[in-house]
């Protein structure tokens, strides 16, 4: 029984400070039977309180939710995103230039020995010329397969560069109240 008892106390003390919370105020007496009271309300009859708790509402501070981007600041945005992506394209673009030249140069050292082994006669020299050929027909594909890919990124700077420039200039150009407004689509 006495387990029971002090579990509802538990729970009243629980429930009384919960409410405190929203009011403000614990108040804790003993009535005229001697019995512990823990309330958010001063006692009704002339019971001694013994001790007042007081509790500062939390105040409001939840974020208020950021107000919709402009149209200039998501062009902003869109304009960083873009330069962001133009730098790594021409990072690309330079990084595949020099892998081009480095190739072009084993391509032509392999075709000097090749031609080396040529001119040498026995089998030592047949088995090394065809696996320098070899060599030169895998470097031969992987240059075509270097100069598509630096097609396709200097294609990439091109048309991010002109969508670049089309947001810069949507920037500088003043905007009236019907521009401003959600675009139909």
């Amino acid at each position: 029984m006495k387990q029971v008892w002090t579990t509802i106390q538990v729970l009243c003390v629980g429930l009384v400070f919960l409410s405190a919370a929203v009011a403000g105020e614990v108040y804790t007496w003993t009535d005229a039977d001697g019995n512990i009271h823990i309330t958010d309300r001063p006692p009704k009859d002339s019971a001694q309180v013994e001790s007042v708790i007081r509790y500062s509402k939390p105040t409001e501070t939840a974020a208020s939710p950021d107000p919709a981007p402009q149209p200039d600041s998501l062009e902003m945005q869109q304009a960083e995103q873009l330069n962001k992506q133009l730098k790594r394209l021409k990072e690309r673009k330079t990084q595949l230039e020099k892998i081009i030249v480095e190739n072009q140069d084993s391509i032509a050292a392999a075709e000097k020995d090749a031609a080396y082994y040529r001119k040498r006669s026995g089998s030592y020299a047949r088995r090394n010329e065809k696996s320098i050929e070899r060599q030169v027909l895998v470097l031969n594909n992987n240059q075509t397969t270097y100069q598509s890919d630096l097609r396709y990124v200097q294609e990439d700077i091109a048309e991010t560069e002109q969508r670049l420039k089309a947001i810069e200039l949507s920037m500088q150009q003043p905007r009236s109240e019907s521009d401003t407004s959600t675009p139909a689509n």
